[in-house]
């Protein structure tokens, strides 16, 4: 049986006697197969494209953080661990006050779950927290729970931009215990840091 191709059961095809309408009938099946297909995968496109044309996408910037460097009245850095009487990042607490409720701030889902990370630039260390930016308020509270028990107020006011594409908020104006710190006592190249002596 050389030269044969078996297929189903004992019956073969040559190569060469084959009908000269199978190549015709195979490429009608596949042009069938190709317009069914086609059609659903046209359909599934169609479906995704409107269904993502009632969503907006949206970038959203936000641009609140406040950064804090700790002194002593000698000038010396609290968050060096080798300055006497150095407050330990870790024993920091933030407090947001909201609808006339206080909340210890903890999200596990953040990078600082605290809302306080310490940031550790040789010869800038600091501290950097996540105010209370809600919006039910026009100058959000934030509380700060030192070690020793003492308690300071944040106050921050935001600019808060939504065009239906693109959202943002930035913490224009801090004040520390009723100190307007930022913008007006900025430490220079550091955004929206300032001192404070504890």
């Amino acid at each position: 049986m050389a030269g044969f191709i078996t297929t189903h059961g004992t019956r073969g095809l040559s190569i060469f006697s084959m009908p000269k309408n199978l190549h015709t009938i195979f490429i009608h099946n596949l042009s069938l197969l190709n317009f069914f297909t086609m059609k659903y995968v046209l359909f599934c496109i169609l479906g995704m494209l409107v269904s993502c044309s009632k969503e907006k996408s949206q970038n959203v910037v936000i641009d609140i953080g406040v950064e804090i460097f700790i002194s002593n009245t000698n000038g010396e850095n609290l968050l060096l661990g080798s300055t006497p009487n150095a407050i330990n990042p870790d024993s920091i607490k933030l407090i947001y006050k909201l609808n006339g409720e206080n909340y210890t701030v903890y999200n596990s889902n953040m990078d600082c779950p605290r809302g306080i990370c310490f940031l550790n630039d040789l010869g800038s260390e600091r501290i950097g927290i996540t105010p209370n930016d809600t919006e039910n308020e026009e100058y959000p509270i934030t509380y700060i729970r030192w070690e020793n028990g003492d308690l300071d107020t944040i106050k921050c006011h935001f600019v808060r931009k939504d065009n239906g594409i693109n959202s943002s908020i930035v913490c224009d104006k801090v004040w520390f215990n009723d100190s307007l710190m930022f913008p007006d006592n900025a430490v220079a190249g550091f955004g929206r840091a300032f001192k404070i002596v504890k």
